[in-house]
């Protein structure tokens, strides 16, 4: 091999992936935080719109690089969608099959990585909220985890003041009948579990 075709080879390799890596000076940190507050209805209807919330605050002097969250179904992992479960069926693409509808999530904070969003940087003794807006389209048990982190890139962790990382679940009834929904006076419409 000639002296150029080393140099093209190396320089082809080197240039896989492209630029720079997506953990560029990022230091191995931990970062302290509150335990997370976290609302999602535990009983619900078909066709109810429901709000899912969880709410991280910087309990540390420095500056969370990218909060992030990450929602899984519960024996699922990654391979469901983050409110979806997995059906039984043999034979298909994909076992996933949504159990709520996600009509807006967390503003801004879509990903690359499955499941997870994130919304920037957390300054110290700030507070941001991931915010979901769902609907539920099918009945039945679920468990919905999430478990945060300060990077998409698993470098900086978030910990507890008990040294725990910050996850929790929500356990989540979904009746068949489907909700009742009325005009209010105003004209909003509210609608109310079956």
């Amino acid at each position: 091999m000639t002296a150029a075709a080393a140099a093209a080879t190396l320089a082809l390799a080197s240039g896989c992936g492209g630029g720079t890596r997506q953990d560029h000076g990022e230091a191995e940190l931990n970062y302290l935080v509150a335990a997370p507050v976290a609302s999602f209805p535990a009983r619900q209807s078909l066709a109810q719109h429901s709000e899912m919330r969880i709410a991280v605050r910087n309990l540390g002097n420095r500056t969370i690089p990218n909060l992030a969250v990450t929602i899984a179904a519960a024996g699922g992992g990654t391979e469901t969608e983050a409110f979806d479960f997995l059906t039984d069926a043999t034979g298909v693409a994909s076992r996933s099959r949504p159990a709520w509808i996600v009509d807006d999530g967390p503003v801004d904070g879509d990903t690359a990585d499955a499941n997870t969003w994130a919304l920037g940087p957390l300054r110290p003794h700030a507070t941001k909220t991931f915010v979901w807006h769902v609907a539920a389209v099918r009945a039945g048990s679920y468990i919905l985890t999430y478990q945060l982190a300060g990077s998409l890139t698993g470098r900086s962790q978030l910990r507890l003041r008990n040294g725990g990382v910050p996850r929790g679940s929500f356990r989540v009834q979904v009746t068949r009948k489907a909700a009742q929904v009325h005009v209010t006076p105003a004209g909003k419409i509210v609608s109310v579990p079956g």
